[in-house]
């Protein structure tokens, strides 16, 4: 079974992934919003995903160093990658203290921060072209990239939030 969505927080997606494998349904990959399930016992996986720091090192190595854990690397996107573990095994959750879940969160917040300028920059060349130009198909683009800047905006700010909401419980 193959299913469409788009999220903006790892949380959410996460949750939902867990929901799945409740109900039957083993999130198996990912690419473009396009997530693959195969059937499963309900509630036989958990799952976690999670922005690596980079993604120069020996894939193999890692997906070997997760599965001596007893964790088993999914699906990757870039440096997002996709982990589950058997429920049978007790629970599973990678960050479990307030300083590494504020860790990880800023890593993730200073990923989207990164495309956030680089799209802001496009954003405001495209912005430029449209303005001169006065072609309406290129105010189609200033769009387009004006909804994915204002979607990375939303991701930073989120992600703020969070590690404020992590900082205050410290």
């Amino acid at each position: 079974m193959k299913k469409f969505k788009l999220y903006l927080d790892k949380d959410e997606e996460e949750n939902w992934l867990n929901e799945m494998a409740k109900r039957g349904f083993a999130f198996n990959n990912f690419f473009l919003g396009i997530y693959s399930f195969e059937p499963c016992k309900p509630g036989e996986y958990n799952y976690q995903i999670d922005l690596l720091d980079n993604w120069h090192g020996d894939k193999s190595d890692f997906s070997c160093f997760m599965e001596d854990s007893g964790v088993e690397v999914v699906s990757q996107w870039y440096r997002w990658i996709f982990i589950r573990k058997k429920a049978s095994e007790g629970a599973f959750q990678m960050y479990t203290d307030g300083e590494s879940k504020i860790a990880q969160y800023t890593r993730i917040r200073n990923f989207f921060t990164v495309a956030l300028i680089i799209e802001a920059i496009c954003f405001l060349i495209e912005l430029t072209c449209a303005v001169q130009n006065g072609a309406s198909f290129i105010w189609t683009f200033v769009a387009l990239l004006g909804l994915i800047t204002l979607t990375f905006l939303r991701i930073v700010w989120k992600c703020n939030w969070k590690i404020k909401q992590l900082k205050n419980e410290i």
